[in-house]
This record gives C-alpha cells, sequence and structure tokens, in this order.
C-alpha cells in the first residue's frame, strides 16, 4: 500500500525515482544544478505521490535565561515572522544552547520534513550548523557574514566599515587611546569588527594597546565586568568601543559608578542602535543595524527560492550608519 499523502517523504520520492534525497530536495527546491527535465520529472512523481512542501520555515535560537534576554534576536524573530505571515509560510521556532546537542537539533530539523528552509542567525567561525545544511543540501538563509561559500542566501551588514566609522569619528573628537570591547571570538562578527577597528586605528596612526582589547558576552553584567578591567587601567582610554548596545550600556553603568561623566570624562559607543541606546543616560553613540529589516531580507530571499522565484541577489549586504549621540558627545546636549 502507498503511503497515505501525509507520510510521504522526501526519501519515499527519493526511491520513486531512482535518485539521492539531496537530488530530490534541489528539484523540488528548483535548484539549477538540477537538469529543467529531471526537475520536471521529480516534481511530477512527487504530484502523483502526494507530496507538498510544509509552507514553513525553521529557526532555532539559542537558550537564554530570562534576565539574559538578548534584543537581537527578538527584533530578527519579528522580522522574520512578519514577511512569513505575509508570504503565508508558518515558522517554527524552537530553543538550543549552542553545543553538540545544537547540531542534533539541526538535523532532527532537517529530517523530520517539518520545514521547507531553515534561517541561521550570528554565525561562527566554521559554523558547523551551516556545514551540515550545506551537506544534507537543504534550503537556508543566514543571517550575518561568514566564512564558508556554498550555495546558500547571506544578508549580513559590513562589520569591518561599522567599525571604522566609529574609530574615525572618536578620532575626530581627540581620542587616542581607544579601548575595544568586543563580542565573543568565535564569531565570525567579531573577527571582523576587530579587523575594522585595528586597520582603521593603523590608518589614524593611534596605537593599537592590546591591554585595550576584552571580550564580553552578550550581556549588561559581562559589559559591566569588562569596563571596569578597562577603567582600572594605570593609564585608562579616554574611549571605549563596544561591539554590541547591551555590552555598551554595561560599561556605561561600569564609568558611572567610577564617577565619570560619560560624554566628558570618557565617551562610549555601541553597535545595534537598540530601542534603550535612545533613552540611556546619556543616549548612546552607534552604530544603526536594521535588525528587522535583516529578517525580513532573509525570509523573503528563502521563500523566494523555495518557490522558484530568480533571485536578484543572492548575497545583500547592508552598509552601516553612525548614529551620534551624547555618550560621544556631550556637547550635544547643549
Amino acid at each position: 500500500m502507498s503511503p497515505r499523502k501525509e507520510e510521504v517523504t522526501l526519501k519515499d520520492i527519493a526511491v520513486a525515482v531512482g535518485k539521492s534525497v539531496a537530488a530530490v530536495s534541489r528539484a523540488l527546491n528548483n535548484y539549477d544544478d538540477i537538469s529543467e527535465e529531471t526537475r520536471e520529472y521529480i516534481k511530477q512523481v512527487a504530484r502523483e505521490m502526494g507530496y507538498a512542501p510544509t509552507n514553513t520555515l525553521g529557526l532555532i535560537l539559542p537558550a537564554l535565561s530570562p534576565r539574559n534576554s538578548d534584543p537581537y534576536y527578538s527584533e530578527l524573530l519579528a522580522g522574520i515572522a512578519a514577511t512569513a505571515a505575509e508570504r503565508e509560510f508558518d515558522l517554527l521556532v524552537s530553543t538550543c544552547a549552542p553545543g553538540p546537542e545544537e547540531q542534533w537539533a539541526y538535523l532532527r530539523l532537517v529530517n523530520s520534513r517539518r520545514v521547507d528552509g531553515v534561517i541561521v542567525a550570528r554565525p561562527r567561525w566554521r559554523d558547523s550548523r551551516i556545514e551540515l545544511l550545506l551537506e544534507k543540501k537543504f534550503p537556508f538563509a543566514v543571517v550575518g557574514a561568514t566564512n564558508l561559500s556554498g550555495n546558500f542566501l547571506t544578508v549580513f551588514e559590513e562589520a569591518a566599515e561599522a567599525a571604522a566609522l566609529l574609530v574615525e569619528h572618536l578620532a575626530e573628537q581627540g581620542h587616542e587611546r581607544i579601548a575595544l570591547v568586543n563580542t565573543p571570538t568565535d564569531l565570525f562578527f567579531s573577527s571582523e569588527f576587530l579587523t575594522g577597528f585595528q586597520r582603521a586605528m593603523r590608518q589614524a596612526h593611534l596605537p593599537i594597546n592590546e591591554d585595550f582589547l576584552e571580550e564580553s558576552d552578550f550581556t549588561q553584567r559581562d559589559g559591566y565586568r569588562a569596563g571596569q578591567t578597562l577603567l582600572s587601567k594605570a593609564e585608562a582610554p579616554t574611549a571605549i568601543i563596544a561591539a554590541d548596545d547591551v555590552v555598551a550600556l554595561g560599561v556605561m553603568a561600569a564609568a558611572q559608578d567610577q564617577g565619570l561623566e560619560i560624554g566628558q570624562d570618557l565617551a562610549i559607543t555601541g553597535y545595534g542602535d537598540i530601542l534603550l541606546t535612545e533613552y540611556a543616560q546619556p543616549p548612546l553613540t552607534t552604530i544603526h543595524r536594521p535588525t528587522y529589516g535583516l529578517g525580513q531580507q532573509a525570509c523573503r530571499m528563502l521563500i523566494g527560492r523555495l518557490q522558484g522565484e530568480k533571485l536578484e541577489n543572492e548575497q545583500v549586504v547592508i552598509k552601516p550608519s553612525l548614529v551620534i549621540r551624547q555618550s560621544s558627545d556631550l556637547a550635544l546636549w547643549l
């Protein structure tokens, strides 16, 4: 007895047409490395067997405690969900702590045929999630730059250029002792941001002090710790660049606890332009990242590929823009 409609899997179709599961998946998702004749044949067999796409996308977020929630993921999720709804797609969202279990979570998502495509956020160096999806030839889009290459969609901001904008702004303000609180070094973004920071410092003929390079996770608490460490130096920095707004807010708290007037005694900048930055005391200079729009774009591109649309660009790069507020120039209060 043939499988009922809801039980038909890619493996069933692969057996019927004498092709691999990967080839069937790519044919059904209109990849052009499968000949048009083969694609149409596989689609015809799939229809006859009662196979239908789920019209569902998958997104696995890192498991965070309520006290360590990350505004980046909530804004990104909102953008993805809004676009999915517009295109009449469902969104399956789950959480998993980074590590070995995460690999199994992606594998289960791919093998279960509960989703047609996956969105990956905040890529890491040699990201095992991306490597798995490439190996399985499963449709996906990445939000963030990556050092891996292959037939997948990406949308990301220029982190190195953003770091340069911040350094140039602070150098113009007369700062020479500029410190960096970077995000975790396993992220590709972090290495790009560091590269941009160092290049801009050299171009401005400013010293790169290894004692002024700190790392923080995406929490105010760790940003506070990094800020305390930098400000306890015998010769402390006059400006601190944080590669994330939440981290920058922690650095600001550390500076204020030491009685420093931010924007006058010490300049602090962030990255992301989350809502809280505009209402911080003082408001935070930062790089605007259209996180909601990044989610929309990634979702739109992935659905377009799944539906066989001709994509104008498979890699979309967002240019950074600097938002100057009082945390780097107290004169703006006047």
